[in-house]
């Protein structure tokens, strides 16, 4: 049976907050698919999906259509979403041409797990949950008879054992659309309001199903549940943003972001990323199938996530050959002190600042591990950056955010041996106002994702405390394996020719740097780490400051 489905997704999401300041809510990410996967996922290619637009609508369209592309999906622009005049109703009216035939109707923010053919398609039908007294005034009831729904009751009305009401959770099938549809010319208003369940109403004949499956992710706090639960079983460790996802559908890895320079960035630097040296190295990047203004999709590579299969040895392999293929490009030290200033100071400056608006934080003298800290942003200005930007290695073949959750290891077989392939995911888009960056970045990047292990902040083995007196502290889990490698890391740039100062150094500028870009306290346990890694720094390397920028005092 061909099935056509209608999902209003039009509204502004204003329960979940944060979540869809930048997303529409049918957006917001649970495991490793966007909410809108799993509804999607419920019907064929054959069948025939209407989604109606409104707020944040040309990106979800955007990366329904990267996620889809040969589905039939159509899309209905709702030209009034929010204010006077708006409603489910409204939205579900703008479609209408299109759902002059039975359809189903499936609210964007409602997931169950069971197969959609085990419904009974011959009579409408209504599917409903079982009763939850903590949340029963968040939702709109069904009375229920024996196979019918006899009613369907306002919001705030149930009866309270929930033996004669159950909630209706947004999901219902309309075999007799006329009847639902004469709702809407009759008694317009009511329509707009109350959304399809005054159609719902108008229909004689309706069977219920209770699901015990559903997750309302239009519920803030069953949304944050959700993520958890969702997570779980996922390969890759991917930490939350607010600007920006990664998602994984079929064979295919959608990137979302909201500034379409940084998607048209990172496709621009796919084609210059890798050179000779590291494809013949086995250093290579996944296939890119397409991309639009907000989003782009490659081929999911082969191979497994290296942080989850690193060995000191293969660690070691690993950053010797990547950079050992690294080409300098000789340029000169006013270019590079451009970079320094704009993508470390000014940069981690503006970060900064970010994260104390954020968190309403103050950016102050503190003690963190017993330690006494000064202002980070004091000591970002005091940096004598004309010189350390002296140090830097100008190349167009760096990473960006080069960390073993974005690098693949893939042994394939060739010949009698097998050959190992390293594939680069997730490279950034530019270095400031420039595609040209600095090495040492990405040798940075690689110490802080030695010391920060994702796996370890997805299990939340991570601590942030502030205590009664203004003391903090903080402190993570750390594997062995990661120890080792930090080792080998270290020993590495002994051994080369970089500076591992300048290295350490960087390091604890990337965890200044990142936390404005995440969410929860895990924001505040990166930066506190940063204030007090770059703490330590300067008590060790004082030089790294201008002649006079503290007094003995300050000090």
């Amino acid at each position: 049976m061909r099935k056509t489905v209608v999902i209003p997704a039009a509204g502004l999401g204003s329960r979940l907050d944060e979540f869809t300041k930048n997303y529409n809510k049918a957006m917001c990410t649970l495991g490793p698919k966007p909410v809108i996967s799993y509804i999607i996922e419920k019907f064929t290619k054959d069948d025939e999906i209407i989604i109606l637009l409104g707020y944040k609508g040309d990106l979800l369209k955007q990366v329904v259509e990267a996620c889809y592309p040969d589905w039939n999906i159509k899309f209905v622009l709702v030209d009034c979403f929010q204010g006077p005049g708006s409603g489910l109703g409204y939205s579900l009216s703008c479609a209408k041409a299109l759902l002059q035939k039975p359809f189903m109707f499936w609210s964007n923010d409602s997931i169950i797990d069971e197969d959609i053919d085990q419904f009974d398609f011959s009579h409408n039908f209504m599917v409903l949950s079982k009763f939850r007294p903590d949340k029963a005034d968040s939702y709109r009831h069904a009375k229920v008879g024996k196979y019918q729904v006899q009613s369907i009751l306002p919001k705030g009305e149930y009866d309270t054992t929930g033996e004669t009401t159950l909630p209706y959770i947004g999901i219902s099938y309309i075999k007799d659309y006329k009847q639902f549809w004469q709702v809407q010319e009759d008694m317009f208003e009511l329509f707009v309001n109350a959304g399809e369940s005054a159609g719902l109403q108008n229909l004689p004949d309706k069977r219920y199903f209770v699901t015990s499956t559903w997750t309302d992710t239009g519920n803030k706090e069953e949304l944050i549940a959700a993520k958890e639960r969702f997570s779980k079983n996922m390969e890759a460790t991917i930490l939350e943003k607010p600007e920006e996802a990664i998602w994984f559908i079929d064979n295919k890895v959608v990137k979302f972001h909201i500034d379409k320079n940084f998607i048209s960035g990172r496709v621009k630097r796919f084609h210059t990323f890798i050179n000779d040296d590291m494809k013949e190295a086995g250093i290579t990047m996944p296939k890119l199938i397409s991309n639009s203004a907000n989003v782009y999709v490659y081929e999911k590579a082969q191979g497994k996530i290296m942080s989850k299969e690193v060995t000191p040895d293969s660690f070691d392999k690993f950053i010797k050959l990547f950079f050992n293929s690294v080409h300098e490009r000789h340029v000169s030290d006013d270019y590079k002190l451009m970079i320094y200033n704009d993508f470390y100071k000014n940069k981690t400056l503006g970060r900064i600042e970010k994260y104390c608006k954020g968190w309403e934080d103050l950016d102050g003298n503190c003690v963190i591990n017993g330690i006494h800290c000064m202002s980070a942003s004091k000591i970002i200005n005091a940096i004598d950056w004309e010189v350390i930007s002296r140090k830097a290695i100008i190349t167009d073949n760096y990473h960006g955010d080069f960390h073993l959750e974005n690098i693949l290891i893939n042994k394939t077989s060739e010949g009698d041996y097998k050959k190992t392939e390293f594939v680069m995911l997730d490279w950034r888009q530019n270095f400031g106002n420039t595609f040209d960056g600095d090495i040492y970045y990405d040798l940075a990047k690689m110490w802080h994702s030695l010391i920060v292990n994702h796996n370890m902040v997805k299990d939340n083995l991570f601590t942030f405390k502030q205590r009664a007196n203004g003391e903090y502290e903080i402190d993570i889990h750390r594997s062995f394996i990661d120890t080792e490698c930090e080792e080998k890391f270290k020993k590495f740039l002994e051994n080369s020719n970089y500076d591992n100062v300048l290295a350490e150094f960087l390091t604890a500028v990337i965890f200044l740097n990142i936390a404005a870009c995440h969410v929860g306290v895990y924001s505040s346990f990166l930066f506190y780490l940063g204030k007090y890694l770059i703490n330590k720094f300067i008590q060790n390397h004082p030089d790294y400051l201008r002649p006079g920028a503290f007094t003995d005092e300050q000090w």
